[in-house]
């Protein structure tokens, strides 16, 4: 299976409401350009949303440690609130992630969820990151520029014209 239709097909499983079977599925396929795993909540996992923002959208299962073990996470009736206010606290434009509680046995792990933001590029605290595989890029400035132009689908061109 190429990575594209893998990607999608990742994808549409996390659209959807996510079964244990499902959650081993993905698991067996590894971190790639629409899924990475963490152990625990962290700036790295911001950072991951932000770059997924920019690119393709796609999902951070936390709960899952680097060896793609499950370890689960413990989580109280405000910590998906409180990562969420986090997330959106801390990336500019805001994004807000959908948050799912998965069951495995007797652990359980979060999925956040995002889509590609129309607006772009999605920085963390002022850094600006993208996709690349299975692991996240800082933006040179020269894409960070290019990016925002293409959000509004228009480039430099047009702006020189303004300028003139």
């Amino acid at each position: 299976m190429n990575s594209k239709s893998n990607a999608s097909t990742i994808q549409e499983i996390i659209n959807d409401r996510m079964t244990e079977s499902e959650i081993k599925s993905i698991l067996s396929k590894g971190e790639g350009l629409t899924i990475e795993f963490k152990s625990s909540f962290n700036t790295e996992v911001i950072e991951t949303l932000a770059a997924f923002a920019n690119a393709m959208g796609g999902s951070v299962i936390i709960g899952i440690s680097h060896e793609l073990k499950l370890i689960g996470v413990s989580i109280n009736s405000e910590s998906i609130q409180n990562w969420l206010n986090e997330i959106k606290s801390k990336t500019s434009p805001s994004i807000l992630p959908d948050a799912e509680i998965v069951t495995m046995g007797l652990k359980k792990i979060v999925v956040l969820s995002i889509q590609e933001f129309p607006i772009k590029p999605v920085a963390l605290k002022g850094k600006y990151f993208k996709r690349v595989a299975n692991s996240n890029h800082a933006l040179s400035t020269q894409e960070v520029v290019n990016m925002h132009l293409q959000s509004f689908n228009t480039s430099w061109d047009y702006h020189i014209k303004l300028i003139l």
